[in-house]
């Protein structure tokens, strides 16, 4: 079950952002010490994924919806990809091969650089829109509530993996 964003402001979805590295890191790393934390963060969960490839799919998905938003900003008829509002369109070809610390650097980078593309916009530009590819259209607000959820989804999903790997 995902969380309802229907009323999210920009604001709150820059603070939500901002936190996400910080709630990852305590999640993943709670013990930087840990010498089990890469053994345990690599396991594949009974979704058949690991906590560090969950994390590296938000990471993913937060750069093609920061491109999405981008696009809505500066072009005057933008077509994003369907993975922007089709999370069944999140395919990604290239095997994770990352550390614990490498996807959490990366989840720092693209959580701050997202929070300031949200940060940077005009409110005048939240109902812009784009059309999908394959059809439907998105506003800009619906792509950075999309961004807050993938969030939020993935780190109870890193959180269930981890649980589940440890018993």
């Amino acid at each position: 079950m995902t969380i309802d964003l229907t009323h999210m402001s920009p604001n709150d979805a820059v603070a939500a952002l901002r936190s996400y590295p910080r709630r990852f890191r305590s999640v993943l790393a709670p013990i930087a010490d840990d010498e089990n934390i890469e053994e345990i963060s690599q396991q594949a969960g009974p979704d058949g994924q690991s906590a560090v490839e969950i994390t590296a799919d938000a990471v993913r998905t937060w750069t093609v919806l920061r491109e999405a938003l981008r696009q809505i900003q500066v072009a005057d008829t933008p077509v994003v990809h369907a993975s922007v509002a089709d999370a069944s369109q999140r395919h990604w070809e290239t095997p994770v091969s990352e550390t614990v610390e490498s996807v959490l650097a990366q989840l720092d980078d693209e959580a701050a650089a997202l929070a300031e593309a949200v940060s940077s916009m005009e409110s005048s530009e939240w109902s812009r829109t784009a059309d999908v590819a394959g059809g439907g259209s998105v506003t800009a607000l619906d792509v950075v509530r999309e961004a807050v959820r993938v969030g939020h989804d993935d780190l109870d999903s890193v959180e269930r993996t981890l649980a589940a790997v440890r018993r």
